[in-house]
């Protein structure tokens, strides 16, 4: 199994019973490390994908077709993908903050009363 299917296999496997703070957590640091190797990879494979292209100016079988421009859109959209897989990393990032700021001091409330019922 590549590395990418493993980590998507780790976010599939998180689940949020138990201790959802912990979770949540891990969630989004796995998420987040995911969404940061599929931009690198999106950015490494623009730049190769282009180069790969740009060797086919001349072909005969491509008369008549601007390889350059061509390239440069198919490169273009590779880019873009890189910038979303930025973007839903710091996505990630932003739903860890979201849920410790929503629910954080709600947990911590109901633990601390669980252990003065304890006592």
């Amino acid at each position: 199994m590549a590395s990418g299917e493993r980590q998507i296999a780790r976010l599939g496997d998180i689940t949020f019973h138990g201790k959802v703070t912990k979770n949540v957590e891990s969630y989004s640091k796995t998420g987040q490390r995911l969404a940061r190797d599929l931009a690198r990879q999106f950015d490494n494979d623009a730049t190769a994908a282009a180069r790969a292209m740009r060797k086919l100016h001349g072909h005969p079988l491509l008369f008549g077709v601007d390889v350059w421009l061509q390239a440069r859109w198919v490169s273009r959209r590779l880019r873009r993908s890189r910038d979303l897989a930025l973007a839903l990393s710091a996505e990630l990032v932003k739903v860890n903050i979201e849920y410790r700021r929503r629910f954080l001091e709600i947990d911590d409330r109901s633990t601390k009363k669980t252990r003065k019922v304890d006592i």
